[in-house]
Formats: structure tokens, sequence, C-alpha cells
């Protein structure tokens, strides 16, 4: 059964945080919990949640907001590591359809040359995109042409070193590189605008991508680093406002 101790228990596994941290976050599910009414939405106890797209509604809540920037976003902070609380224990098949999708894109993007002039990529707000449930968790669409022309725009060059360069492509003949969304389509409902733009895709070799992804949190962290501070003006043009210590949270399982 999940509740504070679990939660903290958790925490202390495989989050990479402060152990000052994990109480406050642990504490901070307890509080939202008994403030729910007051953001207008559904009173409930959150560690009684098997379905974490609730996270999301919490998240996208304007009185949410509210008490979230006065509390230095430590909420949100907090709530984004319950949510992956969740879904280690519940979302095994969605983690597995996630899977199946980012290969097929993957695969796209390996085998079609970028066709985009760079006068085509203006940093702006875009609408979300569509989405297709599994086991009612939403899977965001992704425009493959616009990876792609992210790319081709970073010279096909590793956006962390441009010194990595592992092999040429056989299909267009470039340094091989792969492209990765920054902040990961997976918490588009945590934000007002689409998070598939060109802003947000970054090129990196695949090492890196591949660090990002399965490396320990203080080897990709870095990485991770670089690659928002070079990003962060574009996001905000993009209509996406995060922190640092939010994209951290993305990464730390």
């Amino acid at each position: 059964m999940m509740n504070q101790d679990t939660f903290a228990e958790w925490l202390r596994t495989y989050a990479n945080i402060k152990p000052y941290s994990i109480g406050r976050y642990s504490k901070a599910i307890g509080t939202i919990s008994s403030e729910l009414e007051d953001y207008g939405l559904q009173s409930m106890n959150l560690f009684n949640l098997t379905d974490a797209a609730f996270i999301d509604e919490i998240l996208s809540n304007s009185e949410f907001k509210k008490k979230n920037e006065k509390g230095h976003r430590m909420y949100s902070v907090a709530l984004n590591h319950f949510k992956k609380y969740i879904e280690y224990y519940y979302d095994s098949e969605l983690q597995a359809e996630l899977f199946k999708e980012e290969q097929e894109f993957e695969k796209y993007l390996i085998e079609n040359p970028a066709d985009v002039s760079r006068a085509d990529i203006e940093d702006k707000p875009k609408d979300k995109p569509k989405h297709r449930l599994v086991k009612n968790k939403k899977v965001w669409s992704r425009n493959p042409k616009y990876a792609v022309g992210a790319v081709a725009d970073a010279d096909y060059l590793c956006e962390f070193d441009n010194q990595h360069k592992h092999f040429i492509s056989k299909f267009n003949g470039e340094n091989y590189v792969e492209a990765h969304h920054l902040i990961p389509m997976q918490y588009q409902d945590q934000f007002d605008h689409s998070l598939d733009i060109h802003a947000n895709i970054v090129s990196i070799c695949l090492v890196c991508h591949k660090k990002i992804h399965y490396g320990r949190f203080e080897d990709k962290k870095e990485i991770l680093d670089k690659l928002f501070h070079s990003r962060r003006e574009r996001l905000l043009k993009g209509g996406i406002d995060i922190e640092i210590s939010q994209l951290y949270t993305y990464y730390e399982d």
C-alpha cells in the first residue's frame, strides 16, 4: 500500500535528492491532498491513486500553480517524483508502448534525411499535439519532421560536445546523431503548449543519448545542464517555462 513512508523509501532508493528533501517531498503529497478542494479539484488521498494522470491535472491547475510559485516550485517537483512512484508500480504496459513508439520514431529519423531550411525554424508557441490512450494514459504524437529539422539545424553534431563523432550514417552521409526531446513528451499535460517543437528537440550522439536515458543521474546531469541552458531562451519563446530543478525530476529514475 502506498503511503508517506513507502514514498519516502522509494525516494531514498530511486531519486537522486538530498536526505532533507525526502521528508519535504513525501510530506508535500499529504499537504496537497488536503488542499485539493481549494483548487476546485476532487478531494482524495493521493496515496490511494492508481492512475498517475490525475497528477497532471493538479500540475496544470491555476490555483495550484499559484501555491507552487510561492513555494518556489517545491510542490511541482514533489508531484513529479510522486508521479514516477505511481508509474513504477502500475504502468509497465504504458512504458512498453512508449519504448515501442520511441524505436519507430528513431527508425524514421535514421532513414529520412532532412529536407529543411533554417528559415523554416521559428521558435513560437504551438498547440498541444494529438494523443491516444493506452491504459487510460496519454501517448502524445510527435512529428518526426521537426526532429529531422532540429538535427539538420545542428549540422549533425552532438550539442553536448561537437567532437563526439562515432561514425557516418549510410543514409545521409553525415555524422550520425539522434534527436531527443529535452523535456520528454510524456510530460506534455504539464504544459500549455506543445513540447514537440524545434526548441525542445536536441541533436546528440548515440552515447550521450543512451547516457541520459540509462545512465546514473550524476553522469547525465552535466549533459542536461548544458542542453537546458543552451535552449532556455528558445523554450521560453516556444511558450515553455521550466526550471532546471523540474527538468531533473524527469530524469532521476
